[in-house]
């Protein structure tokens, strides 16, 4: 269990509420039961997320269709040992970003500490 990595999941549900708090996390997830063979980005956000659970090894959530129709979704789950890297962005730089979680390095990321486990990039 890597406890960071849960805190900067926490942190993503939390800043769900905020419109203007963006995040990608780039994992290999599930969508529509079939498992992603790369580490594919999830664009999270108050207007593309539903419905967010949490269990010990994953978390679990409903991603709108169109932003503009709250009635479609789907859903994904994402296992946080399948989980490469978590980027926070503002709306208008989904490119760039502020690197959060990196698994495979040990760095400084404002006043965070992460240590993740040894994936060669």
């Amino acid at each position: 269990m890597d406890l960071y990595l849960h805190a900067v999941i926490y942190q993503i549900i939390a800043d769900l509420e905020n419109a203007s708090i963006h995040y990608i996390i780039y994992a290999r997830y599930f969508f529509f039961g079939q498992q992603m063979f790369g580490y594919e980005p999830v664009y999270l956000n108050k207007n593309s997320v539903r419905d967010v659970s949490l269990s010990e090894d994953s978390l679990r959530c409903r991603m709108m269709l169109d932003a503009g129709n709250s009635e479609e979704s789907f859903s994904i789950l994402i296992p946080f040992d399948f989980i490469r890297e978590i980027k926070k962005v503002s709306g208008d730089s989904v490119g760039t970003g502020q690197t959060l979680f990196l698994q495979g390095k040990m760095e400084e990321v404002d006043s965070f500490y992460t240590f993740k486990k040894g994936i060669k990039h």
